[in-house]
């Protein structure tokens, strides 16, 4: 199992600026303006390095659902940690009561159904990074009016 607190500080710096310096490295204008969810492949494949790097699970939907937690903790913050709710081998979901990216105080600041474009392309191309035979669909989202955010990661059906 993977959690936050189990994973060295030096190492959660390690990953956030890891991370943080691959998209800055990417960052092309011009691949932004033909591509907007470029940034956030970007992101997904330095996800799937990290969790490579630090033998993170992600063999089945338990497993994602640990590693998209603890990386997005590192990465986003505290209020992105969540509870482990429910996890199957096919189907896990994440709860979420806090959003780093969505916050009360911010939401004159910030257009809400942008923040959800920008959350649910972070999610998607992380699980899709981490493990393509999975998905991730958000059910529900504060920034669309719920009182929580929900994830369901899922195999993919054929």
């Amino acid at each position: 199992m993977v959690r936050v607190k189990d994973i060295p500080m030096p190492t959660r710096w390690a990953i956030a600026t890891q991370a943080l310096t691959h998209l800055v490295m990417a960052a092309d204008p011009k691949q932004c303006t033909a591509n907007p969810a470029y940034l956030m492949d970007e992101l997904g494949e330095e996800i799937r390095g990290i969790a490579d790097r630090y033998q993170m699970p992600r063999e089945d939907a338990k497993g994602l659902v640990q590693t998209l937690g603890a990386i997005s903790v590192i990465l986003f913050g505290p209020t992105f940690e969540t509870p482990f709710i429910e996890g199957f081998h096919e189907e896990s979901v994440i709860r979420l009561s806090e959003c780093a990216m969505f916050r009360h105080e911010e939401e004159k600041k910030r257009d809400p159904s942008h923040v959800n474009r920008v959350c649910t392309t972070y999610v998607k191309s992380a699980i899709s990074a981490l493990n393509p035979e999975y998905t991730i669909r958000v059910s529900r989202a504060r920034c669309k009016g719920d009182s929580f955010c929900e994830m369901i990661i899922e195999k993919k059906r054929k």
